[in-house]
């Protein structure tokens, strides 16, 4: 996958501490999660980091420090800046599975303010990046401080289907993140503990400069409960404002287009869940304020309290009572407010002082909340009603539709004319016929079958009087396989005979066969000839046939009419159904000339020492024009696959034993065959190839086995064979 120029959020993990060898797994990237990495990262969907040149004394330490989420960020790098690579030391068998690296100067720690995690309010600590958003059911709002919990700007709320919010799965955990589009073009510096500076005021304009000149701190502090209160024409222009935008959130951008093919429905009454209007908070009324009324309010109640300290009281009291001035609590408090309008500091007390009293504060809440929210509520409350309109409408919509869907359907099945059902019953009679007339030639065939087979044995008995001791070979009638099936059918057989055998080999035994056919040579080796002799007799027995044993001297003659392969044992007749086979031992070298020698595979079988050799199964015959094309689906070799094979053949020659060309063809032909069917790939299969083709020519050539060995070490398998 193409991270260039992209920031990619990934999980960074210390595989093995005294290696240190640290790797990332990508998450994410502002587009969204990457989802599974097996098709772009195979085995792990892990990159290896490797320390960059400028990080060579730092790069441990770094990593420790970045462990868990970072960022391997490509943003800011040239295009020819390559900072994700193939890994030169890729390889499965030894440990290697990471097939791409990347450098430790494109991974660095997770930026504040880029990617944010949502989490629940109980868990802000817990959160892996320095800023998040609280989820609170459907409501998200945002962003604030891991560290405090505290508010980190200007609050927003994200909608629950935001396109900018994406879930990845962590070690197993499903974690929500918000990757704003917005996020920063630049790498930012972040100085260690620096405080955030000051928000700038914004200049007031002029009409407002009588109200509005205080500091953003002292605004703040203020209760909005002693804001002076709007006068009549402020309050009937206040209910013309438009909504705010989370009460329009539930309106649609754009009208809702219909469906192409959903058909127009007649009008009809809704069914469904019942509708019920929400109950709407009675308003109690409030009068208008009036700076006028006001000022005839206090003098009025000035002038009255100045008389009540001269007159006498109306009623009759004696003359000794004592008298006292009394006050109402609550006009007291309204008149010591208005007192104190003018100075922020008495307004700061008293809202301290109100705010102390018990059940104060939700009392102040309510009331606050049911001005400001009213207008809201009361526009939501009937939104909602409208989208459950549109869901039961959508509902029973989606329910004809679903009919009309049924309804098509048997009409579509329905249609089929009188012609086409005319043409599926004559190729009915026309498969029944031909099976029967197969039937038929099966009963005729099967005695000309046992006409041939007598004929052959009377041929057999012939042959010792016949020139130059001519041995008849009869092949069977072969039927055909596929290719699981003969795969199958080699385990089994191999197993029976008591030999290991792993997956992989009967692919790599049928393949070797296939191959064989330009020179029609194979050879069995196992710890004793023995037991070569029962493997090659397991793998005829797979393929339906037997093992003819020839003596030197004699001459093969096919009879015609069958087309199963023939193994032959020992003697060197070459026929396209005679295979020529030979045993030996595991192990055992000699000297060789360097002569003319024929390339023909050396398949070695191991056996296994905890179970008994059990009979042969019964397998019926196969043809080997079916065994050749299912094996041989040759594809084209890398140009590393041709360097590595090269290399082995350039080794051997240094040492004076080269392989042949005719060799290096064979080789080239087997891992093309079997490279994308071997759980190992390509390395599996040039491992298997130099153990049947080279290994031999190792042991038999003389050469020192200690020396080619370093060009050898990863093919276990050859080195096995080798007994490296």
């Amino acid at each position: 996958m193409n991270f260039q120029g992209k920031a990619v959020l990934v999980y960074l993990e210390e595989d093995n501490i005294a290696r240190a060898y640290f790797r990332v797994q990508p998450l994410m990237t502002q587009d969204g999660p990457l989802g599974a990495m097996e098709k772009d990262y195979p085995d792990d969907g892990f990159l290896r980091i490797v320390p960059d040149k400028n990080e060579q004394h730092t790069f441990k330490d770094r990593m420790r420090m970045l462990s868990g989420l970072c960022l391997v960020d490509l943003r800011f790098f040239p295009l020819d800046a390559n900072k994700i690579r193939t890994n030169k030391n890729y390889s499965p068998t030894r440990g290697e599975t990471n097939q791409f690296i990347v450098y430790s100067d494109a991974v660095r720690e997770l930026p504040e303010r880029l990617v944010y995690q949502v989490v629940s309010e109980g868990d802000i600590k817990s959160a892996a990046t320095p800023y998040v958003y609280i989820r609170n059911g459907a409501n998200i709002q945002g962003p604030f401080r891991r560290e405090d919990g505290q508010s980190a700007g200007d609050a927003t709320q994200l909608p629950p289907d935001s396109s900018e919010l994406h879930e990845v799965t962590v070690n197993g955990q499903a974690l929500l993140f918000y990757w704003p589009k917005e996020a920063e073009s630049a790498p930012r510096v972040q100085p260690e503990k620096a405080e955030a500076p000051a928000p700038v005021q914004e200049p007031v304009p002029a009409k407002e400069e009588t109200s509005a000149a205080k500091p953003a701190e002292e605004a703040k502090a203020e209760a909005p409960a002693f804001e002076p209160e709007k006068n009549a024409y402020e309050q009937i222009q206040s209910l013309n404002e438009q909504l705010s935008e989370s009460a329009n959130r539930l309106k649609p951008a754009s009208p809702v287009t219909p469906l192409d093919f959903a058909p127009e429905q007649p009008a009809r009454p809704l069914t469904g869940t019942k509708l019920y209007q929400a109950p709407q908070r009675q308003q109690s009324p409030r009068r208008a304020h009036n700076s006028l009324m006001e000022a005839v309010e206090n003098q009025r109640y000035n002038s009255r309290m100045d008389v009540s300290r001269y007159e006498a009281p109306g009623a009759t009291i004696p003359q000794n009572t004592e008298l006292k001035e009394v006050h109402n609590p609550a006009d007291v408090f309204k008149r010591a407010l208005q007192g104190m309008c003018h100075s922020p500091e008495d307004q700061r007390q008293a809202a301290d002082v109100l705010l102390a009293q018990p059940g104060m504060r939700p009392m102040l809440a309510k009331a606050l909340g049911r001005e400001a929210n009213d207008l809201a509520v009361t526009a939501m409350h009937s939104q909602l009603q409208e989208l459950e309109a549109e869901r039961l409408m959508t509902l029973m919509q989606l329910d004809d539709a679903k009919k009309n869907l049924a309804q098509a359907h048997e009409q579509a099945l329905g249609k089929l004319n009188m012609a086409e059902q005319k043409k599926l019953d004559q190729l009915h009679i026309a498969q029944q016929t031909a099976q029967n007339a197969l039937d038929k030639l099966n009963k005729v065939i099967g005695p000309l079958e046992e006409k041939r087979q007598a004929a052959a044995e009377q041929l057999r008995q012939m042959e010792n009087s016949l020139e130059g001791r001519a041995h008849f070979v009869c092949p069977p009638v072969g039927g055909t396989a596929a290719k699981e099936e003969l795969i199958e059918r080699v385990e089994k057989s191999l197993k029976a005979a008591g030999f290991l055998v792993e997956e992989g080999d009967a692919l790599s035994l049928l393949t070797a066969f296939a191959l064989a056919d330009d020179n029609h040579s194979m050879e069995f080796r196992s710890v004793t000839c023995d037991d070569a002799w029962l493997g090659l007799n397991a793998f005829a027995a797979a393929l339906g046939t037997k093992v003819i044993e020839f003596e030197p001297d004699w001459e093969a003659v096919v009879v015609p009419g069958g087309n199963a392969p023939v193994f032959v044992n020992s003697g060197r007749t070459y026929m396209p159904l005679i295979t020529n086979t030979s045993l030996d031992v595991l192990g055992a070298s000699e000297e060789n000339d360097g002569g003319w020698i024929v390339p023909y595979p050396q398949i070695p079988l191991y056996p296994d020492p905890s179970v008994i050799p059990e009979a042969l199964p019964d397998f019926a015959p196969v043809n080997k024009e079916c065994i050749l094309k299912a094996m041989l689906t040759e594809t084209e070799l890398s140009t590393e696959t041709k360097a590595v094979i090269l290399n082995v053949r350039k080794a051997l020659s240094d040492l004076g034993h080269p392989i042949s060309m005719r060799y290096l063809r064979m080789i080239s032909r087997f891992v093309a065959a079997v490279q994308n069917e071997l759980k190992g790939g390509v390395a599996e299969a040039i491992d298997r190839a130099f153990c049947l083709y080279v290994a031999a020519h190792i042991l038999d050539s003389g050469v020192d086995v200690e020396a080619i060995k370093p060009h050898l070490s990863a093919m276990p398998r050859t080195l096995k064979a080798l007994k490296a």
